[in-house]
């Protein structure tokens, strides 16, 4: 799942994959866009870095990206490690531009784009933007459009900081997640088919697999899986005990390292309750205390997670006064190890890790690579 937050906000995910150049009717055809190796064919090959599975991790390239760090972003990563980053927004007024960080070379733009973008996404022969109220797909390896889906009218009174739109590309489907007031509503795109967008689900919470599956939280409170051929799998039901101060009440927040992500906060700020489910059985492993609320993300390198400020684990203290952040590797005991320093860090991505940060020696962001 690929979420879009402001730098501070707490909440676990999963990461997507995501985009490159191109142009259509909801696009200004930026003639000197980067060519990104996101392409499928014009591109030149790109070697992905191994990344292990075990051990400590490293910041092992820092790319300037410019756009402002007190900004809300939307981010997030291709299959090869091609990193996108753009400011978020729904007003249709307004031109968007999209950086692209290839795993070599400096920050380039890969699209400037009519309209506010909410979210991103791309398989490895489509590129997803969702523009306003519609999904617009283009052709990766020529830029052209190849289809157009309209979504429902996206409720942006009130927002704030939060997210309202999430999409995944995978499975040969996309998914998008509108939040509309409590629950999630959750619609599937067929890229080959010019038919409609069509809601597939609602849920109080839930998260993209990266396989393209869909898990949720049903309004009956039973842990729900959607695989991308349509077969559900029903599971127990998540705590449902709301206690007066915010808390108490079960949220499916990631889907990483095999495993799907339950938390149960406290309330008033406290510590969490995070139960890892069997993805594929939807079986409870465990309970956990702890107060991990931020992003769990799926990566080459197993699950990760990134931890903020004043957050568990210990981080250590970076270079600089700005590193506050950490990525840490988390057990299926939901333990962290490994802590790797990354700055006021906004978002984890994969499948290649990668943070979007606030650089130490500019007012605007960096892509820091972690191998």
């Amino acid at each position: 799942m690929i979420r879009q937050f402001a730098r501070g906000a707490l909440l676990l995910i999963a990461t997507g994959v995501l985009l490159t150049a191109c142009s259509s009717a909801n696009n200004s055809g930026n003639k000197n866009a980067a060519t990104s190796t996101t392409s499928t064919s014009s591109a030149p090959t790109t070697t992905v870095t191994t990344v292990p599975a075990t051990g400590p991790l490293q910041v092992s390239a820092t790319v300037d990206v410019p756009l402002p760090a007190n900004v809300q972003i939307t981010a997030a990563e291709a299959p090869d490690g091609a990193v996108f980053v753009a400011p978020e927004g729904h007003d249709p007024a307004t031109t968007t531009v999209v950086w692209v960080v290839d795993p070599t070379g400096p920050a380039a733009i890969a699209e400037h784009v009519n309209g506010g973008v909410s979210a991103l996404a791309a398989d490895a022969t489509n590129l997803y933007v969702v523009a306003d109220d519609s999904v617009i797909g283009y052709t990766r390896s020529t830029g052209n459009q190849m289809g157009q889906w309209k979504l429902p009218p996206i409720n942006t009174a009130n927002t704030s900081d939060a997210s309202l739109v999430s999409m995944s590309a995978a499975g040969g489907q996309v998914l998008v997640m509108i939040a509309q007031g409590n629950v999630q509503d959750i619609y599937r795109i067929v890229p080959t088919s010019t038919a409609a967008a069509k809601q597939i689900a609602q849920g109080t919470s839930a998260a993209f697999g990266p396989d393209g599956s869909l898990y949720y939280e049903r309004s009956d409170n039973h842990l729900v899986k959607l695989s991308p051929a349509g077969v559900s799998t029903v599971g127990p039901a998540l705590d449902n005990n709301p206690n007066g101060e915010g808390g108490g009440i079960a949220g499916v927040d990631a889907v990483a390292g095999g495993l799907v992500w339950i938390s149960v906060p406290a309330g008033q700020g406290l510590d969490a309750q995070l139960t890892p489910y069997d993805a594929d059985t939807l079986q409870a492993m465990s309970s956990y205390s702890g107060s991990v609320t931020e992003q769990i993300v799926d990566t080459s390198a197993g699950a990760l997670v990134l931890v903020g400020p004043n957050g568990p684990g210990n981080c250590p203290q970076g270079p600089t006064s700005a590193s506050v952040s950490c990525v840490f590797r988390i057990s299926q005991t939901a333990e962290l190890s490994f802590p790797t320093p990354v700055g006021t860090a906004d978002q984890l991505l994969g499948p290649q890790p990668a943070v979007v940060t606030a650089s130490t020696t500019t007012p605007d962001l960096v892509v820091e690579r972690l191998t």
